[in-house]
């Protein structure tokens, strides 16, 4: 006779899975604007950071720019 542990138990069965994750979006292009919307924010980012270090230099942008 077999044990109890052998025999199939439909509720331990792995079910397929009913939401859609972060990575699935990459399968209809929604994932891949929300990774060049965050590399936007990180480049406007450092753009900042670099504008700040350069008028704390001495050499700001906005008065060269505007004269």
């Amino acid at each position: 006779m077999e044990s109890p542990e052998s025999l199939s138990d439909p509720s331990r069965q792995q079910r397929p899975q009913a939401g859609l994750s972060f990575g699935d979006g990459f399968q209809f292009g929604c994932g891949f604007f929300v990774a060049g919307m965050i590399a936007a924010i990180i480049l406007a980012l450092v753009l900042a950071l670099a504008a700040l270090a350069l008028s704390v230099t001495g050499f700001g942008l906005l008065n060269n720019l505007l004269g």
